[in-house]
């Protein structure tokens, strides 16, 4: 039996998941996939930092951890290039491949984060 802290988690997962392909579909269609990209990943990025940030406050005492803080750097270089993007009119192309790179890999670690919810049985998550 899955409790109920990790059916939350599975749901939100889902639905990430699923907000993911919804954004790809509807970008690919309308032909705005690049823009659409962009601002999920600016929206994915602050959402990370900013539970990070509200995770700081609850605490007691934090001690950083290498780990922590490269996950952190990347999302906020993620945050810089997806508003540059969209700030420069789309005409660096390799900066919109790095879009569709960064779309790509936070899917899979959406993918990769529901597997493990459904692999191994977690007592407390968080």
């Amino acid at each position: 039996m899955i409790s109920k802290s990790n059916q939350d988690v599975v749901v939100i997962l889902l639905v990430l998941i699923l907000l993911y392909l919804a954004v790809w579909i509807i970008g690919y269609f309308t032909h705005k996939l690049p823009s659409f990209i962009s601002a999920l990943n600016i929206t994915t990025a602050s959402a990370v930092v900013g539970y990070w940030t509200i995770r700081q406050f609850q605490l007691q005492q934090h001690y950083f951890e290498l780990r922590e803080i490269v996950v952190l750097g990347i999302e906020v270089i993620i945050f810089i290039t997806a508003v540059y993007t969209i700030a420069s009119g789309f005409k660096y192309k390799w900066i919109t491949t790095m879009q569709y790179l960064v779309f790509g890999i936070h899917l899979l670690l959406l993918l990769l984060g529901l597997i493990f919810m459904f692999t191994f049985k977690i007592n407390k998550l968080l």
